[in-house]
């Protein structure tokens, strides 16, 4: 059996249940939907016990070894069911083991439930937050079931020397939303007598039959050292942490559906030929709007709740087209787009409502915001990445909707008009002088903005409703009147901004500007010893999507010479072949979030646009 090692942080699941470990810990365990609060951890109290996991090669299963000294203390196997929100732990030790155990929403028993067992029931309450506003809409249980040589008190589990395993399992809805109890005690009574073995076998080749499908030359791959290890281990990320509903979690630490980080999921998909999965994604989101209305930042997976920012109908929505666009042209499924029509309207008129002298808004979520890298008092400028979304996803969609009738001739002259507008403003409104701009200050300057907002303070930095300070920028009540809200008026240029609408197919400006920029990027980068371009940009794709630039925009006669990028990409991933979230000194920050799904599906894209080209 193959191992792959993977370093800190990795992802275990189904679409239904899901556990995030590190070592021997568990980090995080949930089910039996991705949108719900983490149930419980479990933590290795022997800190001078080396723990080392390795994933299972094609497989999302991981055996960790435990040595103490240079001795074997033991392994342990994680998996799950391959379709049911069951997860399976099973240990083999030399001596007892001891974990500290912690879970907020257990009631501790003792063979009051099963016989002879141990066991822990978990009832998570209709309303448990899940993330800041975002809060579950039924009452869940679950259910952590020990074997009978296991040793459990409150706040500890000993783990026997032998064999012994531990069970989690998560009772779904039902149709009627209340049937959770009583699904997690009959799953519990099945997965109790099942055969743990059976079971492992049928995970393994069920892995086995999704990761055969992948659809990607071997020869793209030759000149990179495991390559094959490095798609595979990027497909499992992606697949792990995508839903039973569609969705995809953006990392630990989110348990919901983001739109941004959907994009770069979806792309993925899309590159490795798993477009069942690229498929499944749009038809959540389209669903998503059909059930609300409109489209959150983030919405639920298995709940209902959303999670809701600042200027949501912008810089998002653009990706949620593409994506639809994306799907329907490159599979020629037409109808499926034509199916999808009241989605794909609302997409573009939810953007165009938000247009200033060509301008659109930044999202309150959107990356550069979240991560300090532009002050959110700026968040009402023109946004050059949400603009150039508009305009590339706009024009496609009019394109298609003109070739196959599927507006109207005034519908489509008017929505022209207003795309026209904002691409011809375009570079005017964020260049100066042979300098890119990720924002333009006038787009606040000349319009009203809401008196009252969702949002994040710009003081105190906490999620809730705002009110418009008189400087112009926003406040909780808390802070409100306490203390000013200045809107900044300086312009910044974060060159990744640029490239992710090179990434996008939304290429807006003229080709001497880009190539100019990507120049001075590059030697940035080199410079600095292969940190970021900018210092505060350390965001975990950079280097994926000026690979893909340098793809799209240079001969292949001139792309040998940023090889150099091409192995600071793959040598700054964390072991196991992925991305995590934020890059500190060119290093991954494993303090941010790890494993994620955007950062390596962006990357894996890059990589393959990169050698592609060259290949050519």
């Amino acid at each position: 059996m193959k191992l792959i090692p993977t370093q800190a942080l990795h992802f275990i699941g189904n679409g239904h249940v899901a556990m995030a470990g590190n070592g021997a810990d568990i980090v995080q365990l949930f089910a039996p939907c991705y949108s719900m609060p983490n149930v419980m951890t479990l933590r290795l109290k022997e800190t001078e016990i080396t723990a080392k996991s390795n994933r299972i090669a094609n497989s999302a299963g991981y055996i960790t070894e435990l040595t103490q000294n240079g001795s074997t203390v033991g392994e342990i196997i994680d998996y799950t069911h391959h379709t049911l929100p069951v997860f399976i732990r099973r240990l083999n030790l030399s001596r007892p083991l001891e974990f500290s155990v912690e879970y907020p929403f257990a009631k501790f028993c003792t063979d009051s439930v099963t016989e002879g067992g141990r066991s822990y029931l978990f009832e998570i309450p209709e309303g448990s937050v899940i993330f800041t506003k975002s809060k579950t809409d039924k009452e869940t249980y679950c259910r952590l079931i020990l074997s009978q040589n296991c040793v459990a008190e409150e706040g500890n589990i000993i783990f026997p020397a032998g064999m012994s395993h531990l069970l989690f399992v998560g009772g779904d809805h039902g149709d009627t939303g209340t049937q959770s109890f009583a699904d997690c005690m009959a799953l519990s009574d099945f997965i109790q007598s099942a055969d743990l073995d059976e079971i492992f076998r049928e995970f393994l080749a069920h892995w086995n039959k999704i990761l055969s499908c992948i659809k990607i030359a071997p020869s793209i791959l030759a000149s990179v050292n495991d390559g094959d290890e490095l798609i595979e281990s990027v497909a499992v990320a992606l697949i792990t942490q995508t839903s039973a509903q569609g969705g995809v979690v953006a990392g630990s630490f989110y348990h919901l559906a983001y739109g941004r980080d959907m994009y770069g999921v979806f792309r993925g998909y899309m590159a490795l030929g798993l477009y069942g999965y690229a498929r499944s994604m749009v038809e959540y989101m389209c669903e998503t709007y059909r059930k609300k209305g409109f489209m959150p930042n983030a919405s639920g997976m298995g709940m209902s709740c959303s999670h809701c920012h600042e200027n949501d109908d912008v810089e998002q929505t653009g990706y949620y087209l593409l994506e639809l666009l994306d799907y329907a042209e490159k599979t020629e499924d037409i109808t499926f787009l034509c199916e999808r029509m009241d989605y794909a309207h609302y997409l573009l008129t939810a953007q165009e409502k938000h247009l200033k002298n060509g301008m659109l808004p930044f999202n309150g979520d959107e990356t550069y915001i979240a991560g300090g890298i532009f002050p959110r008092s700026g968040i009402d400028h023109g946004s050059l990445e949400a603009t150039a979304l508009y305009i590339g996803s706009a024009s496609r969609l009019l394109e298609v909707s003109e070739k196959y009738n599927l507006m109207n001739y005034e519908e489509i002259t008017a929505h022209k008009a207003k795309v026209a507008d904002a691409r011809e403003r375009f570079t005017e409104n964020f260049t100066d002088r042979n300098t890119v701009y990720i924002n333009n200050p006038y787009r606040a300057e000349i319009g009203d903005t809401p008196a009252y907002r969702q949002g994040v303070c710009h003081h105190c930095n906490k999620m809730t409703n705002l009110i418009r300070d008189k400087e112009g920028g926003y406040l909780c009540a808390a802070c409100y009147g306490k203390t000013n809200a200045p809107v900044t008026r300086e312009r910044y240029s974060t060159d990744c901004a640029l490239w992710m609408t090179v990434y996008a197919g939304c290429t807006l400006l003229p080709e001497a500007t880009l190539f100019s920029a990507l120049e001075r990027s590059i030697n940035t980068i080199r410079e600095s010893n292969y940190g970021a371009s900018n210092p505060k940009n350390a965001v975990g794709y950079e280097y994926g999507v000026i690979l893909y630039t340098l793809a799209k925009l240079l001969p292949a006669s001139k792309l040998p010479s940023y090889r150099d990028l091409l192995n600071a990409l793959l040598s700054n991933r964390v072991e196991g072949a992925v991305w995590t979230e934020y890059y500190r000194n060119g290093k991954p920050s494993l303090d941010s979030c790890p494993y994620r799904p955007w950062e390596s599906a962006i990357n894996l894209c890059g990589i393959l646009a990169y050698l592609d080209a060259l290949n050519q």
